[in-house]
């Protein structure tokens, strides 16, 4: 399968990019192509001496996306309109997964447009250093970009909860469970087997592309744990 990865040139990207080469053709776009083929070199000297002889490609987001039947935005948040605008006139059957977490740190926002829920403290407080999920106007990250999709492709929220240094760290065995969102049980089957191809995930049905925001907003939750209570690879795992 050739998978694309928008903004694969960043933390979250780079993991995706070494755990789904072994299985599939990847391909890491950026806004900046130069950047793309550098970190493209990076990622396979990676892979080389893992023993993989698996080449990963880079080029421009746009390129990447029209040649591939998976389509992973790894992208911060406010990039959501100019990315799907950009990649919208070539959409033609790929499939669309959102990986994206709309959070901000030291603030909670009801939405994008209200103001910030904060109680002022001094920057020295302890209490002032956390991550909150910023609830977008359509109610989650993968809602506003099904809002902006063309008819007819179909998207999966996935992936939200793996933390990006453990998944880009090869040396590190995953065990993790993968919340999959989405409208489609097509696209939501090949997404759970792409989560099924990197060992120890398990890839579990959330529901449709309503239910995002209940995995998005676990990423901001993990991150304030992790961080105030010193665990490191902090995933979910139901038992």
């Amino acid at each position: 399968m050739k998978i694309a990865i928008l903004g694969g040139t960043g933390n979250i990207g780079k993991g995706f990019a070494l755990r789904l080469s072994h299985k599939h053709e990847l391909t890491i776009g950026s806004r900046n192509i130069e950047k793309a083929k550098a970190s493209a070199a990076e990622y396979n000297e990676i892979l080389k001496k893992y023993g993989s002889n698996n080449r990963i490609e880079g080029t421009d987001n746009k390129t990447a996306a029209q040649n591939a039947d998976v389509v992973l935005l790894a992208i911060r948040y406010e990039n959501i309109p100019s990315i799907i605008e950009l990649i919208n006139p070539i959409l033609d059957k790929q499939i669309i997964v959102s990986v994206v977490v709309p959070m901000a740190k030291d603030r909670c926002y009801i939405n994008q447009d209200s103001s910030p829920l904060k109680i002022p403290v001094s920057p020295e407080d302890y209490n002032a250093n956390y991550f909150c999920y910023s609830t977008p106007p359509a109610g989650s990250a993968a809602q506003e970009i099904a809002m902006l999709l063309p008819e007819g492709i179909e998207l999966v929220s996935s992936f939200h909860n793996v933390p990006a240094n453990t998944l880009a760290n090869l040396d590190m065995e995953l065990d993790y469970d993968i919340g999959v969102c989405g409208n489609s049980m097509h696209s939501k089957s090949i997404v759970s087997d792409l989560v099924r191809g990197i060992p120890n995930l398990r890839p579990l049905d959330v529901g449709p592309i309503e239910t995002s925001a209940m995995v998005e907003s676990l990423t901001p939750l993990m991150i304030n744990i992790a961080s105030r209570n010193q665990m490191k690879n902090l995933g979910i795992k139901f038992v």
